[in-house]
């Protein structure tokens, strides 16, 4: 047995003790460590974990491993006192030490003690970096027939009592007979009431903590993409088509605006990225390959887009449907794209108006319009007592029918030029009742501006007009006032839908007028702008679309993660590819 330090070194070796993140190449070792001497030995964890290493001169001298928080313990519950909804939406905010390790031969006197204290200083900023959110609460669990927990109690634990001596085996709960003490300690001042504060917090719970979609639909997500046929000759093949569509995805996650950087970005991941990503092994240095930039931009200018847009559509809508109340239709130009006709490339584009994701994407060819396409665009997707809100030129019969007949949905289109006897119809009813004040008014003060909005609604054309399925029609006034100029600009909209004012009352039908432009706001500003999409010189074959269907999804998977600003969340990836991976169940 090694003799203890004497006490005038011991003060200096604690001074000089550093706890650390273990490094990649040291977690086998350490792993191996505790296999041989902690009476538990190690399987390994499930879910989020750190691994810390205690030195001092360079000389190893205690492990610790974090992982995520038992699912239940009742001690701890009653602690915090948080409700069982609550406790699931912040279980991520509590770290459990499932290991501690004195080297052997160490014999130290408070070296345990000192090991924790350091540890919990530094824990909740290392999990942050590593897994996108903060830690508030540690936990232990100590064996009363091994141990009595003092170096825990030193360093600032609080004793809550013991469990009821039950183990989570298989899926189920089965009872061992071996009660364990429970000690936790806050790394925060206030974090119980934090965690037990039933009011959401952004920053833990709707912002970078959760950085995860469901299992079961990033599963759904990369099997519809499988179906989609690999464009290349299979002779000669070295890069699977699972790791070029995983990293095309990831980077454009990770904001990345063109090819280039889309093979940039794959060349900077580590090997430990690269095997998440299904690299490819060199036989010859035994590293993992990444893409080149011709190859990724070879298969992403042939590959079948058409087919990725209808697989990626219907995943999307499962996911943005259940709760939306309305879809917003319209379409994009892609200024930078050409045709080998050198026409320009043009989208149609529906997307939910509350979130902005895009759930579907046709290209509208050169020969002919929207008109056309706007049917087998809405034909993949449920819209069942959805309303779909669309501009002036889809204001067709042949659409209303559609909406209604086949869609079992319900429209909302404004009414101009293009229909010019019920353009009449509508103006000349209302312009009788505009003496009478508005049904319902909004004023708003925002960018600038002064915005009042009046709505007229009325039933009295359902019988007269011959466009199908009329509910009501109605009458918008927009005045503008320009706060830094006083300009004053005044809008007239006429407007018919297939709901009736049971359906939707006039508040209600404003609302859904004005959602039509988060297509613009929420789509296709943020691509021009986060993307740059009308300067993208990718322009060749498929690649302008699939580089569209790709930031689509980009700004699909940043809003269900929850991450709000987009250009922040996509900052937060690129800075951290390891946490884009994880989002992605790669």
């Amino acid at each position: 047995m090694a003799p203890e330090v004497p006490p005038s070194a011991c003060r200096d070796l604690l001074d000089a003790v550093e706890v650390r993140p273990a490094r990649p190449q040291e977690v086998g070792q350490l792993k191996s460590l505790l296999r041989a001497h902690h009476y538990l030995g190690f399987r390994g964890v499930v879910g989020e974990s750190l691994a810390y290493l205690a030195e001092a001169g360079g000389e190893w001298l205690a492990v610790l491993w974090w992982a995520a928080a038992a699912l239940k313990c009742r001690p701890r519950d009653e602690w915090v006192g948080w409700h069982p909804a609550v406790a699931w939406q912040r279980l991520h905010l509590v770290a459990n030490n499932v290991r501690f390790l004195i080297l052997p031969g160490v014999r130290v006197p408070n070296l345990a003690s000192r090991v924790l204290g350091v540890c919990a200083k530094r824990l909740s900023a290392d999990w942050q970096q590593a897994w996108g959110h903060p830690i508030l609460l540690v936990e232990t669990f100590i064996d009363p027939e091994r141990f009595s927990g003092t170096c825990y109690r030193a360093a600032g634990w609080l004793r809550l009592g013991e469990t009821r001596g039950y183990a989570r085996r298989c899926g189920g709960w089965e009872h061992h007979g071996h009660p364990k003490v429970v000690l936790v300690k806050e790394l925060q001042r206030g974090a119980r009431q934090v965690l037990m504060d039933p009011q959401p917090n952004r920053e833990l719970t709707g912002g970078t903590a959760k950085m995860k979609l469901e299992a079961k639909h990033i599963e759904s997500l990369f099997e519809v993409l499988n179906r989609v046929a690999d464009p290349r000759q299979r002779r000669g093949l070295r890069h699977h088509k699972k790791s070029l569509l995983a990293i095309s995805v990831t980077a454009v996650v990770c904001g990345a605006r063109s090819f280039d950087a889309i093979a940039q970005w794959a060349r900077q991941c580590t090997q430990a990225e690269r095997r998440r990503l299904r690299c490819r092994r060199n036989p010859h240095t035994g590293q993992l390959d990444v893409p080149s930039e011709p190859t990724l931009r070879r298969f992403l200018q042939n590959v079948d887009a058409e087919a990725v847009d209808a697989a990626i559509g219907p995943w999307l809508a499962t996911l943005c449907l259940r709760d939306a109340k309305a879809v917003a239709l319209d379409g994009k130009t892609l200024r930078g794209a050409r045709r080998s006709d050198q026409s320009q490339v043009h989208l149609l584009s529906l997307v939910v108006q509350s979130s902005g994701i895009t759930i579907a994407q046709r290209e509208v060819e050169s020969h002919t319009n929207e008109i056309p396409i706007a049917p087998r665009l809405l034909s993949p997707i449920p819209l069942e007592g959805k309303c779909v809100t669309a501009d002036a030129l889809h204001t067709q019969q042949q659409l209303a029918r559609y909406v209604v007949e086949e869609k079992k949905a319900h429209y909302c289109f404004t009414v101009k030029d293009n229909q010019p006897e019920l353009k009449k119809d509508i103006n000349t009813l209302f312009d009788e009742k505009r003496g009478f004040p508005p049904q319902y008014e909004t004023a708003e003060k925002a960018h600038g501006r002064f915005e009042v909005r009046r709505i007229w609604t009325s039933t009295e054309l359902n019988e007269y007009v011959k466009f199908p399925y009329c509910g009501q029609v109605a009458h918008i006034e927009r005045i503008t006032t320009v706060l830094s100029t006083g300009k004053i600009r005044q809008e007239q909209v006429a407007i018919i839908t297939s709901l009736s004012p049971e359906q939707a009352t006039p508040a209600q039908l404003l609302e859904l007028v004005r959602g039509q432009w988060s297509i613009e706001n929420k789509s296709h500003w943020v691509r021009d702008v986060t993307f740059d999409e009308d300067r993208s010189q990718v322009r060749t074959k498929q690649a302008p679309r699939m580089m569209a269907i790709l930031r689509n999804l980009a700004i699909a998977i940043v809003r269900l993660l929850g991450l709000g600003y987009l250009p922040e969340g996509l900052r937060y990836f690129a800075q951290r590819p390891r946490l884009a991976l994880n989002a992605l169940g790669l």
